[in-house]
């Protein structure tokens, strides 16, 4: 009896041990801190085409692709050192076994290094400061008014947020809810109606322009006194979103663009009740400057049954318009219809063509599933495992030349229970042609690996910094990259044999 007892008592002691392995972190996080915090990771892409042919692409393409796609290997790998804020990627594409173009990116505290085949080739490297990334610096060579990162990053950063972050910062980033909502109420009107034979009422507000540049101006005197708010802030964005906009220095800067923001018009808003008070509608209408991409946005939320539906409908200052909507649901499926209408003189294949008022329409429905799974663990095997699955379908709407498409996501992470354990993530992603049957699959294979040397781009000598150059010079050198890749990629696909790399990327 009391061996039975021991042995009793061992068993639950296993298994407590194992519920603190589970609530400590899940798989993901697991996955994450040792390939890109602590250790390193390894993975290989290849490629599958299948069918005879599809309406989005010519037939000799199709055949040149398919032709191809069995012969490319993409390799992956990342390495770091736990505690030190540093590591290199490298991203390697072989061609029948043979490594043909490798690009790498290194970083370290103070600096960003990456260079590659098609950026200049084998030992030429550019490098810049940390408080840059690289797609900030594609950016920069692409506009010509030095503008600062866009704030719909931010915005999105916050929005993304993990819950903890979130539920830290609600208070702070209520008192601004509120002090928003008592602005509006100095502009708002009521009125009652009836639509679908349900009586609302309404709240409507019309906000001239530049009453909305004082308002805004008025809370980021606030904002900027909020030094908490900055601090919670300063976690969820880029180091240079931080040094844009969280730094109190910048306000009279911000006036001062504010100021010549060419914007006018309205801000629109309207919320509607019915008479048990429960929300009917939502919706907002912003105007934009006339250098804007957009000219205007309309944005609202209907609640339903099925979860909220969402419409976004605006208009680009270049003639395209586009209606989107989306109905969610608490068991993450997605559905809606997309419309963009476009100038009859932009060429766009496969859309609608209206001549009676010169312009054509891309139009689909489309019905998005995700099932992000749950952690489950085994006793007999000692691992954790977690299933990821996800769907789009696309179905284009009556007249177009679009075939039905889908595109399917599979996904598996699996590790033992120690957290020293390596953790594997292999899956898939496949793009098919509904009606032809013809698809494009490309299979993952990988895990986090030990650590492997690597090289900081401090150490790097005569690496070109980006981010000292004019704007004109940093043109020239990204339009150097285009033209390499576009030699390389005609090359590729005219099946000419390539001359192996001579060196390797540092490691």
């Amino acid at each position: 009896m009391k061996r039975l007892a021991a042995l009793l008592l061992a068993a639950l002691m296993a298994l407590a041990a194992v519920s603190a392995v589970a609530e400590d972190y899940t798989l993901e996080e697991k996955f994450y801190q040792q390939a890109f915090k602590e250790s390193a990771y390894r993975g290989t892409v290849t490629l599958a085409v299948t069918g005879d042919s599809t309406a989005l692409m010519g037939a000799a393409e199709w055949a040149a692709l398919k032709s191809l796609a069995p012969r490319l290997n993409l390799s992956l790998e990342h390495a770091t050192t736990a505690n030190k804020d540093e590591g290199q990627a490298t991203l390697t594409l072989s061609v029948d076994g043979q490594a043909s173009a490798r690009h790498t990116y290194m970083y370290d505290d103070k600096l960003i290094a990456f260079g590659g085949t098609l950026l200049g080739g084998d030992n030429v490297y550019y490098s810049a400061a940390r408080t840059w990334n690289v797609a900030e610096l594609m950016e920069s060579a692409l506009r010509s008014d030095n503008a600062w990162p866009p704030m719909w990053r931010v915005v999105a950063a916050v929005e993304t947020a993990p819950k903890e972050w979130k539920d830290r910062a609600a208070d702070r980033i209520a008192q601004y809810e509120t002090k928003l909502g008592l602005w509006l109420n100095g502009y708002a009107s009521f009125s009652t109606g009836r639509e679908n034979n349900v009586a609302y009422s309404e709240l409507s507000c019309r906000i001239p322009a530049q009453a909305v540049k004082a308002e805004i101006k008025q809370l980021m005197v606030d904002f900027y006194s909020d030094s908490e708010l900055l601090t919670l802030l300063r976690e969820v964005v880029t180091a240079q979103e931080a040094a844009a906009y969280l730094q109190p220095a910048m306000m009279n800067s911000l006036f001062a663009m504010l100021d010549n923001l060419a914007l006018e018009g309205e801000v629109k808003v309207v919320r509607r009740y019915d008479a048990a008070g429960s929300a009917l509608l939502d919706s907002v209408e912003l105007p934009f400057a006339k250098n804007s991409v957009l000219s205007f946005l309309n944005i609202s939320v209907t609640p339903g049954e099925g979860g909220q539906s969402w419409r976004f409908q605006g208009a680009l200052n270049d003639g395209k318009e586009f209606d989107i909507s989306c109905l969610g649901s608490e068991e993450m499926i997605y559905t809606g219809a997309v419309e963009i209408v476009l100038p009859e003189e932009e060429k766009a294949g496969f859309v609608v063509s209206d001549a009676a008022v010169g312009r054509r329409t891309i139009a689909f429905d489309y019905n998005l599933m995700w099932e992000p799974g749950e952690d489950v663990y085994t006793l007999s095997t000692d691992r954790f495992t977690r299933d990821i699955k996800g769907s789009l379908l696309i179905r284009p709407k009556s007249g177009s030349e679009l075939p039905e498409q889908s595109l399917t996501l599979e996904a598996a992470m699996s590790s033992g229970s120690s957290k020293r354990s390596a953790t594997q993530l292999n899956g898939s992603l496949t793009w098919r042609d509904m009606d032809s049957g013809a698809s494009i699959s490309a299979v993952l294979t990988s895990r986090t690996v030990s650590p492997f040397a690597y090289t900081a781009p401090s150490s790097l000598n005569g690496a070109m910094r980006l981010d000292l150059l004019a704007g004109d010079a940093l043109s020239a050198v990204t339009q150097s990259w285009t033209q390499r890749a576009v030699s390389y990629f005609s090359t590729l696909l005219l099946g000419v044999n390539f001359t192996n790399l001579s060196t390797v990327a540092p490691r």
